[in-house]
């Protein structure tokens, strides 16, 4: 039986841990990545990684902290490391591995060039009925012009972000 008055107010939760609030941080951040279209699970576990104190942790820890399955874990992390935005490492004397950021992880949109540039000259092969003056076509023209100045920036902005670094 409840002795609490009905009208009580319930207490604060408990001051969090400095574990507690990098975790309700790292969460926000994959919200947002999770929100622009980047797959929720490896969102989760690349700003796990990001705000980790080593930068690094074993499927094991991931598993815990992000109260996710192991088969959730491996999924992202392979998902991650094909898109190489984190290094996988054996543990010396142990089956086990540790992933960790990989440098400049954030670059990666950046350094992925030939991605664009194949964007840009598959969209310019169009099939007849996408011609440039269609509706159809102007947008196709777009999206291909789009992608040839991301190929022709990119590497400037990349070499301008390293300078300001």
């Amino acid at each position: 039986m409840n002795d609490e008055p009905a009208d009580s107010v319930p207490e604060e939760p408990a001051e969090r841990t400095p574990d507690e609030e990098a975790g309700r941080y790292a969460d926000g951040l994959a919200a947002l990545l999770d929100t622009a279209g980047f797959p929720r699970m490896p969102a989760r576990v690349l700003m796990a990684l990001l705000t980790s104190p080593e930068g690094a942790s074993t499927a094991e820890r991931l598993s815990e902290s992000l109260s996710a399955s192991r088969a959730a874990i491996s999924g992202a992390t392979r998902y991650l490391e094909s898109v190489q935005v984190i290094r996988v490492d054996s543990m010396p004397g142990s089956r086990r591995r540790m992933y960790r950021i990989a440098p400049e992880w954030y670059t990666v949109t950046l350094t992925r060039r030939s991605l664009y540039r194949e964007f840009a000259e598959r969209a310019s092969r169009r099939p007849p009925g996408l011609e440039p003056g269609t509706e159809a076509g102007d947008r196709v023209q777009e999206m291909a012009d789009f992608y040839a100045f991301l190929d022709r920036r990119f590497p400037e902005l990349l070499e301008e972000w390293r300078a300001q670094r």
